[in-house]
């Protein structure tokens, strides 16, 4: 090796050195962001399916109601609904109201209840079933802040139908 040869080669070695070292900052300043957009991302994730089996599992515990059955069964069909979720946490209220023609208003929400083999909401009327969940958060504490129950880490799904009683 020559001696200009031999003094780039040490110019390149030395530079090289140099980079190493900003590289490490960057990547010290940049790693974090990139693991909190990740969890972000899985835990938003978690989150939405949550939200979809709830909302399937309100549309099918209402369609369910809208033919008649029984509050119990609507309810057991709901549930049965979501089989990702835990089914004991799901907390639901049914209701029904009547459309009024000659003041052309809806009466207001009342609690749906059985009589009969069949539930109380009449042919005609609306059936509205909601649906609760707790979804809890899979990253921990580092979004704690989104929680709605800060003591079980949790975040409140909510899902409502409405359909019309057949």
């Amino acid at each position: 090796m020559e001696a200009t040869e031999r003094a780039r080669y040490i110019k390149q070695q030395v530079r090289r050195r140099r980079t190493w070292g900003s590289l490490s900052v960057e990547m010290a300043v940049v790693a974090p962001i990139l693991v909190i957009l990740m969890f972000g991302t899985i835990e938003m994730g978690l989150l939405y399916k949550d939200v979809l089996s709830l909302n399937n599992s309100a549309l099918e515990g209402a369609r369910y109601a809208a033919l008649g059955n029984q509050t119990a069964d609507v309810l057991a069909r709901a549930k049965s609904a979501a089989p990702t979720m835990l089914a004991g946490t799901i907390t639901a209220t049914q209701e029904y109201r009547t459309y009024n023609a000659s003041t052309s208003t809806w009466s207001a929400w009342t609690p749906l209840t059985n009589s009969g083999g069949y539930n109380i909401a009449p042919s005609g009327g609306q059936v509205r079933i909601t649906l609760n969940y707790p979804h809890k958060l899979a990253t921990g504490g580092l979004f704690a802040s989104m929680a709605t129950d800060k003591v079980n880490n949790t975040v409140t799904v909510k899902a409502s139908v409405v359909m019309m009683r057949q």
